[in-house]
């Protein structure tokens, strides 16, 4: 599939998706209440924000994992 048909940003954020539910990141709440790490997701980007370097590492490590059990 080729980069700029519409259809491979839905099956990519479908993917994201699963992949974040799959994952062990906290997906309720915000971080400004007492929330280590969280993710947003736009589109195609993906943003891992933290309160601490380490906390932002670890909810990068069990994304990419997820992704990499997943075949992506």
């Amino acid at each position: 599939m080729r980069q700029g048909y519409a259809i491979a940003v839905l099956l990519l954020n479908t993917a994201l998706d699963v992949a974040i539910r799959r994952s062990t990141v906290e997906t309720r709440g915000t971080i400004l209440k007492k929330k280590n790490g969280q993710i947003v997701v736009q589109t195609d980007d993906v943003g891992i924000m933290g309160r601490r370097l380490q906390d932002v590492e670890e909810v990068f490590t069990s994304l990419v994992e997820e992704t990499n059990n997943m075949g992506l």
